[in-house]
């Protein structure tokens, strides 16, 4: 299976919710690519990010990391803690997994392929 393309991108996590896209190059058993979503946090509004994330594929997982992160848009000011993530691979257009950061807060994502139109 390889992941490289692009996805639809959404987590939900206990203070609120992601929502955006991911571009994703697969060579080997290496994973690269960028996450740029926007952040939606209850009770405070929401923010732009893009975060570039390396990988390791395995036969049946995906585990992902946040190497570091760009804020595009907000509103207010945002510390924000790069995620660990952790998958399953049971399907070749949809990945989901959860996810942890440095402050041990979890979530649930799921990325589905973005298949092109057939000219």
């Amino acid at each position: 299976m390889n992941l490289t393309g692009e996805w639809q991108f959404f987590e939900q996590f206990e203070a609120g919710f992601d929502m955006g896209s991911a571009i994703l190059k697969q060579v080997g058993e290496k994973l690269t690519g960028t996450l740029v979503y926007r952040e939606y946090i209850y009770g405070e509004g929401s923010f732009l990010i893009s975060i570039d994330i390396e990988g390791d594929v395995f036969e049946d997982r995906l585990m992902m990391r946040g190497k570091s992160y760009e804020i595009i848009d907000a509103p207010f000011p945002v510390e924000y803690c790069l995620d660990d993530r952790i998958a399953e691979l049971e399907d070749q257009d949809r990945i989901e997994g959860h996810s942890v950061d440095d402050q041990n807060l979890e979530g649930r994502f799921i990325l589905r392929r973005i298949i092109p139109l057939l000219s």
